[in-house]
């Protein structure tokens, strides 16, 4: 599951030290799963259920990759304490409909809740707090992104740079141990067709009727170039590629020649398990681009003690 590091303009525990906060949320995964799975299975408990209690889900994961990322990331920092467990007869009330769940069940429970950390994690801190627009609790992009994403990614959502005086919001940016993905959606109903071109709106044909689209190649362009400034001043030495994903819809690109990936809803999930398959852990010029990146982007939050608000970029 990818690290949620920067949402629009709110405070991120990552800004904090983005080297210790990835080893303590992949800590805080393996954690949280064995609990859960602890009570599923004393809820489970009657043979029979044709439940398999046994199972090491995080083997599925890649258990190698994972271990390689906890090796490395959890050098010289604290552990983080065991959440209690509340018993109730052995098993917290509030896990008690856990009784017959399936494994799906289980694991889509497990991502919610996990999804519901990172939200806290990528909007407060020790001392500060933002308000989080409620919409993303339920924001299901988010949550793909997230779950199809290994450990070793690092995802900025919609963050807003402070360019020259001015603010600037970008689409998706996901970075890998080698390389920044610059990454805008496309969102449309099913079956809708765009035919891409060079102008700057595209034609979009969906329910027998064609509308016109601002050409999204613009904003992937835009992020690039923010992205490359950004490494060039910091000397960063990754690889920055686009991307214009249409998850739901068709596009007719035979006229296109550009150097952006444009992926339809017929190789959207093939490129999503692409990218996921280098198996690496995080690295240290990943980190500096991090950095970079947090550097240049707004934050808006509140103190915890005065109440005061707080503006301004992260400063690493």
């Amino acid at each position: 599951m990818a690290h949620l590091v920067k949402l629009e303009d709110y405070i991120s525990r990552y800004e904090n030290d983005i080297h210790e906060y990835p080893s303590q949320f992949i800590r805080l995964k393996r954690e949280r799963w064995k609990r859960l799975h602890r009570l599923w299975a004393k809820a489970n408990q009657r043979v029979g259920n044709g439940l398999n209690m046994e199972e090491d889900w995080f083997a599925v994961e890649n258990k190698n990759a994972i271990q390689q990322a906890l090796q490395k990331l959890s050098r010289n920092h604290k552990k983080e304490q065991r959440e209690p467990v509340k018993t109730n007869s052995g098993l917290d009330a509030e896990y008690e409909h856990l009784i017959g769940k399936s494994r799906a069940s289980l694991h889509a429970f497990f991502y919610y809740e996990l999804l519901q950390s990172q939200l806290r994690w990528a909007s407060s801190s020790p001392s500060e707090v933002s308000v989080v627009d409620s919409n993303y609790r339920y924001d299901s992009r988010l949550r793909e992104i997230l779950r199809m994403l290994p450990d070793n990614y690092m995802v900025f959502y919609y963050p807003v740079f402070k360019i020259q005086q001015a603010d600037i919001q970008m689409d998706v940016l996901l970075l890998s141990p080698s390389e920044l993905y610059c990454v805008t959606y496309v969102e449309a109903p099913a079956n809708t067709l765009f035919e891409v071109s060079s102008h700057r709106f595209w034609r979009e044909f969906r329910s027998q009727n064609e509308h016109k689209r601002l050409n999204p190649l613009l904003a992937v362009k835009r992020m690039e170039d923010v992205a490359r400034s950004i490494f060039q001043h910091n000397n960063v030495d990754l690889t920055v590629k686009k991307a214009v994903l249409f998850p739901d819809a068709f596009i007719d690109d035979s006229g296109y020649a550009g150097n952006a990936e444009l992926l339809d809803h017929r190789a959207y999930q093939q490129w999503l398990g692409r990218i996921s398959k280098p198996i690496s852990p995080m690295k240290k010029e990943q980190f500096r681009a991090a950095k970079a990146l947090l550097s240049k982007c707004k934050t808006k939050s509140i103190s915890r003690s005065t109440g005061a608000e707080t503006n301004g970029t992260y400063e690493p």
